[in-house]
């Protein structure tokens, strides 16, 4: 027997997006609830911290008084090559500051670090100008801010539930079809539902991740019938895959360190035009993740391509060494680069690693997804009563991303989402129940839990190691259309059940593999290389192409 819950808005996903989300829904009077698989503002992408600092993009000119909204908007603007949605640019742009204002004012000032009073701020990936402002630990102080004021607001958290797929009425979205922990279903009612569950990197085995983000935003908007756009385009780039996990420091690449196989040959050179040379490429490296738009783009093709023709360590890695490097003489040249060294030094020496003599092995990760749920200016997708907010929406990002703007975009489109569905939900006549919605889904279920299968595990790792050859990076008509048709088989094999034990995996699963379907989708109709999307077979950029790729259920 299940359980239900009714709600004016519903709010899916426990980190930054969906906080800012619910409160600016209760701060219009409507009755909020968050549903989240883990603890609400203690989970999710957020949350997880894969760098010592966080970044925020806002263009109030702490550090550059040149900069403007209007800079930002041109930035913005040229990192997407032509395929951003750009009036939601502009709302970015415009909104940036008063988001800090908020997360400033919420925390008494404690969010953002500061140094005599004043911003610390540095400019980050593509932008021109400085104006990431810096979060000490990642963004858990973002995340902390959030939580305390949700706490005093009359907010209903339901942690710990696996949103499976949305009940839907005469052509309306209404509510949410759920799993508690012990695979019971749980149906919540809403007027209007906010999709902020987050990216989808869990679906390639080195990913930048935590376990919870699998893709449920993306899959169950695409299962409902909404819009998706820009799919193709995700972030990855060079990280350290071993002995521990975390990101390659641009400010590395200047001691211009050398790549080599497991066999010690060097990687680089083999995957370079005649006329370019390896310092040419590690030069332009400005910028954590690939993109063809300069020569740094052979650094990831090369690391990738040596791992697909399996010419990695035993983990599938190269090895990065600094062997050849004249410190002294680039400690004079450059002392920033002197200053940020004794840090990084330090920190590898103390788990074991002597940069000067030892080697670190490296792998391409995947990171944020710059597409998803194609949204309006009022962060609404295509089906009516559905919004999206944070990495599950598309919109104001493209081929390219500013470093620190996904951050700012959770805070500023989840304000914008909370309260366009709010004000759509206290306009319903009468809320639609989606009972007949809510019967099918209950009938996909029970054919998940009627048969004998692989271990969810084993199938992970399956679709883990298929897209990491098909979608990681390098791309081709080829290797796309041998994914679809594996992927495929691999949902086939989903479908036909397992134990009701490993229910939510299972949903989890299904969710990963049809994201999988969709970026490989939008990889196919994008014939060119444009951004963080390559394509072996299409190695330069089509103008015809300067659009987004927008796909839509047939």
């Amino acid at each position: 027997m299940s359980s239900e819950l009714r709600f004016d808005v519903l709010v899916l996903g426990g980190g930054g997006a969906a906080l800012r989300a619910a409160l600016s829904a209760c701060e219009q009077g409507a009755k909020t609830a968050i549903l989240s698989k883990g603890e609400a503002g203690k989970s999710g992408a957020t949350y997880y911290s894969v760098a010592e600092v966080g970044a925020f993009n806002v263009p109030d000119g702490a550090l550059d008084p040149e900069d403007s909204p209007e800079e930002f908007y041109r930035d913005m603007e040229m990192a997407a090559l032509g395929t951003a949605q750009l009036p939601l640019c502009r709302i970015l742009a415009e909104q940036a500051e008063s988001a800090l204002q908020y997360l400033e004012k919420i925390s008494s000032g404690t969010v953002f670090a500061k140094e005599d009073g004043h911003f610390k701020v540095y400019q980050a990936c593509f932008s021109t100008r400085p104006r990431s402002h810096v979060v000490e630990n990642h963004f858990k102080p973002i995340l902390r801010a959030l939580r305390e004021e949700v706490a005093r607001r009359d907010i209903t958290v339901l942690s710990g539930l696996q949103a499976v797929d949305l009940l839907k009425e005469d052509g309306q979205v209404c509510g949410v079809y759920a799993l508690d922990e012990a695979g019971a279903p749980v149906i919540v009612h809403a007027g209007s539902v906010v999709l902020a569950t987050g990216g989808a990197s869990r679906l390639f085995r080195r990913n930048m991740y935590p376990r919870d983000i699998t893709g449920d935003g993306y899959a169950m908007a695409w299962r409902a019938g909404a819009r998706m756009s820009n799919m193709e385009f995700i972030q990855a780039g060079i990280g350290v895959a071993a002995p521990f996990i975390n990101l390659f420091g641009n400010y590395l690449w200047e001691a211009n360190p050398q790549i080599e196989n497991a066999a010690g040959e060097p990687v680089l050179e083999k995957y370079l035009p005649a006329e370019v040379t390896p310092e040419a490429v590690i030069r332009e490296k400005t910028h954590f993740p690939f993109s063809t738009r300069d020569l740094s783009r052979y650094i990831e093709i090369a690391v990738q391509s040596e791992y697909n023709y399996g010419r990695g360590t035993a983990g599938g890695n190269m090895l990065l060494n600094f062997r050849g490097t004249d410190f002294d003489s680039l400690f004079r040249r450059d002392p920033v680069f002197a200053s940020m060294w004794k840090v990084t030094y330090q920190w590898h020496k103390e788990r074991g690693i002597d940069l000067y003599r030892d080697p670190v092995e490296i792998a391409c990760f995947a990171h944020a997804l710059n597409g998803g749920v194609l949204i309006d200016e009022h962060a609404a997708a295509s089906l009516p009563g559905l919004y999206a907010a944070g990495e599950t929406a598309s919109g104001p990002h493209g081929a390219d991303r500013l470093g620190g703007n996904m951050s700012v975009t959770c805070q500023v489109f989840g304000n914008i989402a909370g309260r366009s569905a709010a004000a759509y939900a206290k306009g319903l006549k009468a809320h639609p129940n989606g009972e007949a919605s809510a019967r099918e889904i209950a009938r996909r279920l029970e054919q998940l839990t009627s048969g004998t299968r692989r271990e969810c595990r084993d199938l992970l790792e399956t679709l883990q190691e298929r897209s990491d050859k098909a979608l990681m990076i390098i791309r081709s008509q080829t290797g796309l259309q041998k994914y679809l048709t594996e992927l495929a088989d691999l949902k086939a094999e989903i479908a036909r059940g397992g134990t009701a034990g490993c229910l939510g995996e299972l949903v989890q699963l299904e969710n990963l593999a049809e994201v999988g379907g969709l970026i490989a989708r939008a990889a196919l109709e994008r014939k060119e290389s444009r951004g963080s999307h390559y394509r072996a077979d299409y190695p330069d950029a089509d103008p015809a192409l300067a659009h987004p790729i927008i796909l839509e259920k047939a």
